[in-house]
């Protein structure tokens, strides 16, 4: 059994046909959907890239380790599924970014290092063919809008040109391959072919995005402030919203491609599609842009999970909530690999035989940092700033200089969630509370509403269980005590 993993960056479900949104253009996804599992209910164990990922490969919460930042990656001494893949002699097949594995772990797993060592960064790779809407001192400057590619015809991105290469050459007498694909796009910033958004109507979208809420942690009215948001018209922010979905559909249309090479070759009939990714974006809702280290919304937490399998029922969809690890889990079975160590993910084989999934799960998010753990704070002073006179990188400067200034409003933070209701727990600042039957936008935070108490308090002493049961792991390798035998 072969696997195709295409992992868009900041991805959020609801950007996507297939999972409600009436206005975006995604049909090759919308089909691949109609011949998979679709998991409606998906929820990232982070809401950042690089402890999103951890999670996602080890199977295991970010406290399990402690991978709360972009700059924690994973170890050689931690199991992974590319290793336990490796092992087994599958061919570790990645195109695209990393922010996974530390160098040595990279060292390892991969069977063509050199892409990895000699890979260019794709983000400014791309960037470099466009620039930013607006000049510095404008407002809108920091709110990642960049200008659109105009291109005759539509360009193959470098990593999927060279995935696609591998697999017209690939021999039916190779080792089974997993081939990663981890592209940058939708993430910000915000800019996409000018072919695709020609597809998208901004005025139509204006409704779409939510207003600022008072009641929101505060976290969020500073992105505003240090962003300048607050001066940037609900029309500029549909039209942030039409390039964002732009970068969705130019996603789609990369699919589309490497499906037709999987049927040409007909890899397809032994080769099982995961599409998911890491988590989602704001791209304008309430005046907010890109995502925050401890946001619990659903724009960032929820994401697309689609899983096509060779004999798998067609057009199933899963209501029931999962997680977003649970693709290690899965994947490790389809192989027929017995994991040698701790882990809390699920595998979804059932589901994809077209059964239901567990209607009392309950998903669990972490993010945030700790006020005595400086270095886990964008903007750390003793770590190299991003704060330069490139204009692509100088646009997160507002991003450091607030997790700086208020680190209280990057706090530690976590998220217990069932398939009615959500609560989120903070070291400082405001817990939430959420009807998602009755108020699925979020607006009326009834953490402290009296008719809501018996529900808090389930969730809050659910919560504290869960921390009991996966507070550490303990590894299945013994020492023996006798120390001379």
């Amino acid at each position: 059994m072969n696997f195709l993993f295409l992992f868009p960056d900041e991805m959020c479900a609801g950007s996507l046909s297939c999972y409600g949104n009436k206005y975006s253009h995604t049909p090759n996804i919308d089909k691949l959907a109609e011949e998979s599992t679709l998991f409606k209910n998906c929820f990232v164990q982070n809401p950042v890239c690089s402890p999103s990922r951890c999670s996602l490969m080890t199977g295991t919460y970010v406290h399990n380790r402690g991978h709360r930042t972009l700059w924690h990656l994973l170890q050689p001494d931690e199991p992974s599924l590319f290793r336990y893949l490796k092992k087994s002699g599958y061919n570790i097949q990645w195109y695209g970014k990393n922010d996974l594995y530390s160098q040595a772990y990279l060292d390892e797993i991969c069977d063509d290092i050199n892409e990895k060592r000699e890979e260019s960064n794709s983000f400014t790779r791309n960037l470099d063919k466009t620039k930013n809407h607006f000049s510095p001192g404008e407002p809108g400057y920091y709110s990642f809008w960049y200008e659109d590619v105009h291109s005759e015809e539509i360009p193959l991105d470098e990593d999927i040109k060279k995935a696609i290469s591998f697999l017209k050459n690939y021999k039916e007498e190779d080792p089974p391959f997993f081939l990663y694909l981890p592209l940058d796009l939708p993430h910000p910033p915000y800019w996409a072919y000018d072919v695709f958004h020609k597809l998208y109507r901004p005025e139509q979208l204006t409704a779409e995005l939510s207003v600022p809420v008072p009641s929101k942690p505060s976290f969020e009215a500073l992105i505003r402030k240090y962003r300048n948001l607050d001066n940037l018209s609900i029309e500029s922010f549909a039209e942030i919203y039409s390039i964002y979905l732009a970068g969705c559909s130019y996603v789609d249309y990369l699919w589309g491609k490497l499906d037709q090479i999987l049927k040409e070759t007909g890899l397809s009939k032994n080769t099982v599609i995961l599409f998911a990714s890491d988590h989602g974006d704001w791209h304008g809702t309430r005046k907010l842009v890109e995502k925050w280290p401890n946001a619990m919304d659903e724009e960032i937490i929820h994401v697309p999970l689609i899983i096509r399998m060779p004999g798998g029922i067609k057009g199933h969809i899963v209501n029931e909530p999962n997680e977003l690890f649970d693709i290690m889990a899965t994947v490790l079975d389809l192989a027929g690999i017995q994991p040698q160590h701790t882990h809390f993910s699920h595998s979804l084989i059932p589901q994809l035989l077209g059964n239901p999934g567990d209607p009392n799960r309950l998903v669990f998010c972490e993010g945030g940092y700790d006020i005595t753990e400086p270095h886990c704070f964008e903007g750390y002073p003793k770590r190299e700033s991003v704060n330069s006179s490139n204009a692509i990188a100088n646009i997160y400067h507002p991003k450091q200089l607030q997790q700086q200034l208020h680190p209280e409003s990057v706090c530690r933070t976590v998220m217990i969630r069932n398939a009615s209701y959500k609560l989120v727990r903070r070291s400082t600042g405001a817990h939430e509370l959420y009807d998602l039957k009755n108020d699925p936008e979020e607006i009326y935070n009834l953490y402290f509403n009296e008719a809501a108490k018996i529900v808090r308090l389930e969730l809050e002493s659910a919560l504290l269980d869960w921390y009991l049961h996966t507070s550490d792991t303990v590894p299945f390798k013994e020492d023996n005590r006798n120390f001379g035998s």
